[in-house]
């Protein structure tokens, strides 16, 4: 018999807290399965006090939530909801236990970006549906790390494209996420039709760690980000201080680049990696030299650069356009290396 969770109070237990309700709604009470409800209900305080998933709890104690009812207070029936009194010490204590850590220090929260890749377009993935996403919105309740989306608005469609996300171009990002005050943002391509999804994140100070998950089966590599998201949460969490997010009241951009217009035909910003810069002041040179194109701005870091070009071409025509260039390798669209 299926049963829905209603409420879950708290996603952090303060050490003062010795009990939690959980209220679950049940269709039928006579054909509920009590025993195996409150189990479902001890798992998922565990998870949020740990943000481990119950396969590797149980893999680390095979018999960590046997006879979960001695973890209970209390539980019985309002109408047609089960009411679960956990005793939180208790479960504490066997958690500790059986050596699995609890997670008390406070979660970090994450600004959400995602983008997806069908065919030869990206898209800003806003409300509409995305496997990964959907998975990723419900591990943050169900272990307890808040995650916010962006409200894709005018804002925001102004202020961040996919190109800018696919190019990595941090400041893009973290200027477009200043509205929101929030500190850690994660960033999503993902790229069903190639079976894998890319990964950014970013911390306060503009750094940015980036991945690539692979995977047949959309939900493995959701659980697969999660899991990575859930490390990365907890070791912030544990090693460093809180940080406090300054609120930007003028969106100035943090790069070199111009202010984007928005739906400029043929504008591309694209990314070379490199190791030589002779190599690279070649392509710039190649670039500057094709027929109808201009370069509208350039940012040289260490090992790589990234430029805005107006080419009045389509996506597949400028990927040509670029490619053309003695020794460069594409390596995905308006991304190239020539090391």
């Amino acid at each position: 018999m299926a049963a829905r969770f209603l409420i879950i109070i708290a996603c952090l237990l303060p050490t003062a807290v010795s009990a939690l309700e959980y209220r679950v709604e049940v269709g039928e009470p006579s054909l509920f399965d009590v025993e195996n409800s409150i189990e479902n209900v001890i798992i998922g305080a565990a998870e949020k006090m740990t943000g481990v998933p119950q396969p590797q709890m149980i893999s680390h104690a095979p018999d960590l939530f046997s006879l979960s009812e001695a973890l209970v207070n209390s539980y019985g029936y309002d109408d047609n909801v089960f009411i679960v009194d956990i005793d939180v010490d208790g479960l504490k204590t066997r958690l500790k236990t059986a050596g699995i850590d609890l997670w008390e220090s406070e979660r970090p929260e994450f600004l959400v970006w995602a983008t997806e890749e069908r065919g030869l377009e990206r898209l800003m993935i806003g409300q509409e549906p995305n496997r990964i996403i959907e998975r990723l919105m419900a591990a943050s309740e169900r272990f307890g790390v808040p995650m916010q989306r962006p409200l894709m608005d005018l804002e925001d469609t102004l202020s961040l494209s996919p190109a800018e996300i696919w190019g990595e171009f941090a400041g893009a990002v973290t200027n477009a996420s200043a509205r929101y005050g929030i500190a850690n943002i994660l960033v999503i391509g993902d790229r069903p039709e190639r079976q894998m999804l890319k990964y950014w994140l970013f911390e306060s100070n503009g750094k940015y760690r980036a991945g690539e998950i692979t995977g047949v089966d959309a939900d493995a590599r959701a659980f697969a980000l999660i899991e990575v998201v859930l490390q990365y949460a907890r070791s912030i969490s544990e090693t460093e201080e809180p940080v406090q997010v300054a609120v930007v009241e003028k969106r100035e951009s943090l790069t070199s680049f111009k202010p984007r217009e928005d739906n400029v035909a043929g504008q591309w910003k694209v990314r070379v990696e490199y190791d030589d810069v002779i190599s690279l002041m070649n392509l710039i040179d190649h670039l500057e030299a094709s027929e109808g194109v201009t370069i509208a701005a350039t940012e040289i870091r260490t090992a790589e650069a990234s430029m805005v070009l107006n080419t009045g071409l389509s996506l597949g025509a400028t990927d040509d356009l670029v490619s053309s260039f003695e020794s460069i390798q594409f390596i995905s669209p308006l991304v190239y290396s020539l090391k």
